[in-house]
Formats: C-alpha cells, sequence, structure tokens
C-alpha cells in the first residue's frame, strides 16, 4: 500500500510540530520472515518543521524512516536478538489502522529537543526581540548600579 497523509490528518504528530505544513508518503509492504513469520516492510519520507529548541523558531526536518515489523500473536514470545536489528515486532489485533501505525513511526522518529546547527539561529542568546518586553533582571540589574 503507498500513499500520502496530511500532518492535518495525524493529531499526535500536529502536536509536535511548528505548524501543520507537509505530509508523510509511504510505503508498506508485506511479506514473510525467513522463519515464515508476517513482516511488514515501512517505508516513510516526510517533510515537516518542527521548533528549534535554542530559538523556537522554525526548523525544517526531513525524515526518511525504513523500518521491519514482525507481526506476532503476541510480542511476549519474540526474541529480537534473533532477528535484525532494525527488527521489531507488533501484536496481531486481528485488523490495521495504517494510519495510526505510519503516525506512531513517525512520531517515535521526531528528534525530542530538535535545534538548528550551532550559531544557525537566527536570534544570539541574550537578544530580545522588537516589540518583546525586556527582563526583569535587566531592570534590577540597572537599580543595583551606583549613581555616577
Amino acid at each position: 500500500m503507498t500513499g500520502v497523509l496530511a500532518v492535518a490528518q495525524l493529531p499526535r504528530l500536529a502536536e509536535l510540530l511548528f505548524d501543520r505544513e507537509g505530509a508523510v508518503n509511504y510505503v508498506v509492504q508485506g511479506d514473510t520472515s525467513a522463519k515464515g513469520e508476517p513482516v511488514l516492510h515501512i517505508h516513510l519520507t516526510a517533510d515537516l518543521a518542527v521548533s528549534c529548541q535554542r530559538c523556537l523558531e522554525r526548523l525544517p526536518l526531513h525524515l526518511e524512516i525504513k523500518r521491519d515489523l514482525v507481526v506476532v500473536a503476541e510480542a511476549v514470545g519474540f526474541d529480537p536478538l534473533e532477528e535484525d536489528d532494525d527488527t521489531d515486532a507488533i501484536p496481531s489485533a486481528g485488523s490495521l489502522d495504517l494510519h495510526d501505525l505510519v503516525e506512531q513511526e513517525i512520531v517515535l522518529s521526531v528528534p525530542m529537543a530538535p535545534r538548528h546547527p550551532e550559531n544557525g539561529c537566527d536570534i544570539q542568546p541574550g537578544a530580545v526581540k522588537i516589540g518583546e518586553p525586556a527582563s526583569p533582571f535587566s531592570t534590577l540589574a540597572r537599580l543595583k548600579r551606583p549613581p555616577n
């Protein structure tokens, strides 16, 4: 199955992003493992925007995810050490919500604290944006100075 999902269709992902622009392209193929277990080969690409944790401005984020998921009757019986490092297990539940699976994989791949590269932020530390009030600590510093 292939398709494109807009970020607006993925509410958990939208909460993590700077804006609701962007889309997720997905390709999901079914197969069987060497042991005869059902496997889903997932390939996701997305161009999104997150908030930089330094400057809180827009940070473009390109994700490309390739993952193999073994579908098992119970996740307890799955031994990941016997499989490839990129292989995880999901329990079979009779039916699979593909949009939910795609959203989970993207959410797990978004960095926890994304940042522009060093010195890549438009706002330098200590700078105040126009229209923002000055720091109350700068006012205190002026009050503490002895008169000339």
